[in-house]
Order: structure tokens, then C-alpha cells, then sequence
């Protein structure tokens, strides 16, 4: 007996009963002999943990009694509701030998998955289950998980777990993987479909709660992506730097009649006729809205760049137009317009180009400006508003002027208007013109406005938050009908602009306070994007630092003149209210104000004390005392003067025009070391 069968003997709870341990030999050997009286669950364990199906019992002699098949058991019994019955109560007729085991299409799936978890030092929770998701049997993990599930009634799965979990594959998967959130508890799902012999296998992976937490965002995430593109993008792909397709929409696998496998994972240029996608990945350079032949039909076609961190990653492709005769129809339009927006042009004279700034000229290595910047790139080559969102001095007129540059109307005007610098009376005719004879003093002939001007262009409109909400109205209608009325005007005229709008308020508070036009909000809000202030992104601080400092060295002609590593510390880890336009100031007085080669941490320190909270200038608006105004004053003098004498107290004195006693005196009374 002790030949055929290795166990070991355990006290079973605290009831002092003495239960054999079976440690069954590895499915390639001969089956073992167990004692008859061993549990029926115990059994089941120890066969699932052996990839076994069969072994064979012993009489009270030690003679072969009979064979416990585990499938013939279940599918005789159903769920296993005694496991502490003996297991020579549900025995075969006594065979020579076991039978044999089934081949691997006929079921033995579920055993070697089950083997090869059960096996390992760490048990899973696993269970048996029929093709009606019944729960046969449940190991003791399982069973210790949820001690009140099992309270002898018939349970399934979703009995087990409520809100049973939605399956991420399909149902003819052989083997399924979930993610299912039971209270508090989290838990992968593995399940191995029921195959011939009717068993399949249910194993829960318990998981932390923040990885579960980040798990099931990240899969409702892609998921939700998934669908957004396979609903909104018409033949949607992504390749990767090397022209790789790695994502393809349904869209896109209808049009060219092709299978997922023959897609994804595939250099473009072996898919899909007449490509440049490669080309776009590799330069990163966009081409939108282009002709494309595939398989005798013509496409309109745009190819965007993906960026991150400055690097071109890949692009994305999407079909824009699918049907030829109303791309020929379209065509002879627009080339109809532009013959006579051409001679409008020639009337009119040359337009003046204004903006200098491209995307190029953005500083982006923090997380946050790296996903503003992206952003906006993405927005570029469309004609949709963008919303520029951001403090003052964070560079919204810089990211204006780089999306401009970078959509199809890079080589039309680009007009900026300052809604706060226009006066409520003039506003309206500014931004619409007026006719000849609108009003006393109107120039004859009558004035374009500003949305006149930029025809065919973009429009900045500047801090839009302060604009009136008179004006708020006519500028709804010009981005609902893209027409316009001059003041004192008969008649409407159409306009081609694309607006860029920008402000540092917050937009829907002001809504709410029925200060902003609710209706022009989200005809403004389409594309937003929020530029953070410098203090929330000091990685961009050095970079910034050393692309302005080029910039004065270059201007100045006075490229020995450098910052210390300290002073650029010290700039890195102030908090620059002011945010780029601060920092540009702050390192434009230092250049010009420090005369030595080498600035040291103090001068830049007391060129920020003397710049202080206003720029170093004073504010009209600000309210401050007259014994305030003078102590701004004051400080702002000292600081430069001992930045420009390297702290030489009395050099700094004798710039100032005092006497050195009268100087401690007032950097004492400023507290100013």
C-alpha cells in the first residue's frame, strides 16, 4: 500500500481526525493507489494539482477496489456537495488498469491549465464549472475566499460573483481572461471554456486595490477608444517610426478588404498602394487633405504626425472623402472661390505676415506642456476653433501664431485682436468694419474690420473672456453662418477664417455669472487646450533659460557673458508669477544690467528682489499707498544697483547717489541681504 500510494497523514481542523495527504506522482507514471476512505474532495484536489483524471482506490486489504474518474464522477453527480464523503462511495467498476486519458481537443485543456496552476507553490482560487457556468467543485482557496457562497444550494459563477464580469474576448475563446471589482475585493478571471467532456476551469487571481484600480482604467480607457474609432474615423491606421502599422479601425479593414492579421504588424508599404504614411512617420512632416489611388478609386487622404517629447513616433491616417464625384464637385468649388479670393487679394494689395512663431519655438519637457503641445499640434491642420486656456505670460499668442504656421493657411493672414484693448464703442466696428456714412468721422469708403481682414486666414482673438456681450452675439453668428455685417452696412458678407481664441479667465464661471454668452462658449470650446502655468512645469524652466539666453547673447553680441550653475539653480526653483514672460524680462535686465562675465546666484537674486511682484513696473490699476509706491521704488533701485556692482555695497551707493551708511539703513529696513 505504502508503494502505490505516497501520503502523509494531517489533523483535520480541531475535531483530532486523521486524513491522509495525497501527493499523487506527475501524470507519466502509474496511477497511485489511495485508501478508500479518503475524502471525495480531497481527492479532486489532489488530481487537479496532478493533471490527472483517474486514479485508482484500495480496499480495506489493499486489493484495487475500483478507478474514481473525475469527469464520469461529475458528470454523474453534478456539483460535488459532500466533499467529506469517502471516495470509495463513488467508484467505477474495478479495472486492471486506469483508463486512458483523453486527448487534448476532448478536454484536457482545463486539467493541464488547472496542473500547471495548482502545482505551483501559490495556489490560486480555482473551481470546475459546466457549460452552464455551474460551479462542480471549488478548492479550499476558493472555498476559504467565500465563506458564505458555498452554504450547499447549487451556485454559479455569477452567484459567486455579483454583477458577473463582462468578458474582453469573445465567447468561442478556449480560454478567457476578465477583470471583475466584487465590493471591495478585486479579481482577474481566468475561465477555459467547457470543451468534450462538458468541464471547464474558473481561476480568480486576487488583485491590490490600486492595481486593480489602474487595471480597470486602463481597460475601460482603450476600450472606449476602440469604439470611438471604429464609430467616428473613417479608415483609420497608426504606424509606428518605421512604417509599421500597429492599429487599424473597422473602417479601415472594410475599405481595403482585409483581415486584422493582415494588417496590423506589417510594414504600410506591403499593405496598402501609393503610401506615404512611412514618408509622414519618418519626417514628420503632415500632409493633409491629399489625393491617394487605392485599388481604382480615388481618396482624399490626411497623414498627421505623432509627437512626443519633440520626437516623431509614427502617424496616423485617416480617409477624409471616399466618394470621387463629390470630391470633383468640392474641387471645382473651392478652385472657383480661390480665383476669386485671388483677385480680391490683388485689389486689395499684399497681405502682411506677422507671426514668426512655430512649434519649434515651444519648449516642452514636462509631462503637462508635452501634452498642451501635442495637443495643439493634433489641432493644427484642422479648420476647428481652438480655445488657448492659460495664465498671462504662459505664451498663448507663441502657440496662436505655431498652430497658424503649422495648419493648410500658414501662407494667409493671421490677424490678432485684443478684446480687453478695445473699447466697448469701438469694438464692434474694429472686429466687423464699418460703412461709409455709418457715423461722424467715418472714413469714406468705409473701414474692413478685423474678421475682413483675416479672410482666408486665422483670427486671434485675444483675451475674449472681456469682450461685451453685445459683441459676444454678432461674433456667435459669424462663427455659426461665417458671415458679417458692417456697422451701418446693408447686406451680409461671407468670410473664410479660421479663429483661434485665447484667455487667462476662467470661462465658465463667467458663464455662470452671465458675464460670457453660454451658446459662444461652446462654439468657442471645441478644441481646448490648457497651458500650464511655468511653476507647475520647472522642467521646461532650464530649457527655456538656456534658449532665451541664446537668444540675448546673439542679440547683444556678447556671447562670453554666462550664468553660474547656483544663479540657474536659483532661477530653476523660483515659483515666476509672471510665468515665460517673467523669466524672459528677469534674464533680459540681467544681461544688460550685470556687467560682469560670469553672474553670480546674488546678482540674479537682486535682480529678482528689484523686479518683485510687478515686472518691475509700476501697475496703474495697482492701489497701493503712496509710503508703498516709494518702498517699490526703493527696492527695485537697490536690487539693480548691487546686481550691477556684484553686491559691492559701496560702489552700489555711490550708483545710487547715497552714502553707504544710508544704504545698510534701507537694506535692513528691507530686510534685502
Amino acid at each position: 500500500m505504502a508503494s502505490a500510494a505516497r501520503c502523509s497523514l494531517k489533523r483535520a481542523g480541531g475535531a483530532g481526525i486523521l486524513v491522509p495527504m495525497l501527493n499523487l506522482s506527475p501524470s507519466g507514471e502509474a496511477a497511485p493507489l489511495v485508501p478508500g476512505t479518503t475524502p471525495v474532495g480531497q481527492v479532486v484536489e489532489a488530481l487537479l494539482a496532478s493533471g490527472r483524471a483517474t486514479l485508482q482506490v484500495a480496499g480495506p486489504g489493499g486489493e484495487v477496489a475500483g478507478t474514481f474518474d473525475l469527469v464520469d464522477y461529475l458528470r454523474r453527480k453534478g456539483p460535488v456537495e459532500a466533499p467529506h464523503e469517502p471516495v470509495q462511495l463513488h467508484l467505477q467498476d474495478p479495472l486492471d488498469e486506469a483508463p486512458a486519458q483523453p486527448p487534448l481537443a476532448d478536454g484536457r485543456l482545463w486539467r493541464e491549465l488547472l496542473h500547471a496552476l495548482l502545482s505551483s507553490p501559490d495556489k490560486p482560487m480555482a473551481a470546475l464549472v459546466d457549460p452552464d457556468e455551474r460551479i462542480l467543485f471549488s478548492n479550499t482557496q476558493l472555498r476559504q475566499a467565500f465563506p458564505d457562497a458555498f452554504d450547499g444550494r447549487p451556485l454559479r459563477i455569477r452567484d459567486l460573483l455579483p454583477g458577473h464580469p463582462q468578458r474582453r474576448d469573445g465567447d468561442a475563446s478556449p480560454i478567457s481572461f476578465w477583470y471583475v471589482q466584487n465590493r471591495e475585493r478585486c479579481f482577474m478571471v481566468l475561465k477555459t471554456r467547457a470543451c468534450a467532456d462538458g468541464v471547464g476551469a474558473l481561476v480568480l487571481f486576487e488583485l491590490t486595490a490600486q492595481l486593480a484600480q489602474g487595471h480597470k482604467a486602463a481597460l475601460d480607457e482603450v476600450d472606449l477608444l476602440k469604439r470611438v474609432l471604429d464609430i467616428s474615423v473613417e479608415g483609420l491606421q497608426v504606424v509606428d517610426a518605421r512604417g509599421v502599422i500597429t492599429l487599424v479601425n473597422e473602417s479601415f479593414l472594410q475599405i481595403h478588404k482585409l483581415s486584422r492579421e493582415e494588417s496590423e504588424g506589417h510594414l504600410v508599404t506591403d499593405v496598402i498602394e501609393n503610401t506615404r504614411m512611412h514618408i509622414v512617420a519618418r519626417t514628420g512632416v503632415p500632409e493633409v487633405d491629399e489625393f491617394q489611388t487605392i485599388s481604382g478609386h480615388a481618396y482624399v487622404v490626411s497623414r498627421i504626425p505623432i509627437f512626443k517629447d519633440g520626437k516623431c513616433l509614427g502617424a496616423v491616417g485617416k480617409i477624409v472623402f471616399q466618394d470621387f464625384r463629390e470630391i470633383q464637385r468640392l474641387a471645382e468649388k473651392v478652385k472657383r472661390l480661390q480665383m476669386e479670393l485671388e483677385a480680391l487679394r490683388k485689389s486689395q494689395g499684399k497681405q502682411h505676415r506677422d507671426t514668426r512663431f512655430t512649434f519649434d519655438d515651444i519648449v516642452a519637457v514636462s509631462d503637462s506642456s508635452v501634452l498642451a503641445k501635442e495637443r495643439a499640434m493634433m489641432g493644427a491642420p484642422t479648420s476647428s476653433t481652438i480655445l488657448l486656456l492659460g495664465e498671462s505670460g504662459v505664451g498663448k499668442e507663441v502657440y496662436a501664431q505655431a498652430i497658424h504656421n503649422l495648419s493648410p493657411r500658414h501662407d494667409r493672414p493671421f490677424v490678432r485682436v485684443n478684446c480687453s484693448a478695445i473699447t466697448e464703442t469701438l469694438i464692434e466696428s474694429e472686429l466687423f468694419g464699418y460703412a461709409e456714412g455709418a457715423f461722424t468721422g467715418a472714413k469714406k469708403g468705409g473701414r474692413a474690420g478685423k474678421f475682413e481682414q483675416a479672410n482666408t486666414g486665422t483670427i486671434f482673438l485675444d483675451e475674449i473672456g472681456d469682450m461685451p456681450l453685445e459683441a459676444q452675439a454678432k461674433l456667435l453668428r459669424v462663427l455659426q453662418e461665417r458671415e458679417i455685417d458692417r456697422v451701418g452696412g446693408e447686406g451680409t458678407m461671407p468670410v473664410d477664417i479660421r479663429v483661434i481664441a485665447a484667455t487667462n479667465q476662467d470661462l465658465w464661471a463667467l458663464v455662470e455669472q452671465k458675464k460670457f454668452r453660454r451658446d459662444l462658449f461652446f462654439r468657442l470650446n471645441v478644441i481646448p487646450i490648457v497651458i500650464p502655468p511655468l511653476r507647475e512645469r520647472p522642467a521646461d524652466i532650464p530649457a527655456l533659460g538656456t534658449l532665451f539666453w541664446a537668444d540675448l547673447q546673439k542679440t547683444h553680441g556678447v556671447a562670453a557673458k554666462v550664468l553660474t550653475e547656483k544663479a540657474k539653480r536659483l532661477l530653476a526653483e523660483y515659483t515666476w508669477p509672471g510665468n515665460i514672460r517673467e523669466l524672459r524680462n528677469v534674464l533680459e535686465r540681467t544681461f544688460t544690467i550685470v556687467r560682469d562675465d560670469r553672474i553670480s546666484e546674488d546678482q540674479v537674486r537682486m535682480i529678482l528682489l528689484g523686479v518683485g511682484s510687478t515686472g518691475g513696473r509700476l501697475n496703474e490699476q495697482d492701489e497701493s499707498t503712496l509710503d508703498r509706491t516709494v518702498e517699490k521704488a526703493e527696492r527695485r533701485a537697490i536690487g539693480f544697483a548691487l546686481a550691477r556692482t556684484n553686491n559691492n555695497k559701496a560702489q552700489a551707493a555711490k550708483l545710487l547717489g547715497i552714502s553707504r551708511p544710508l544704504l545698510y539703513r534701507k537694506m535692513s529696513q528691507y530686510d534685502i541681504s
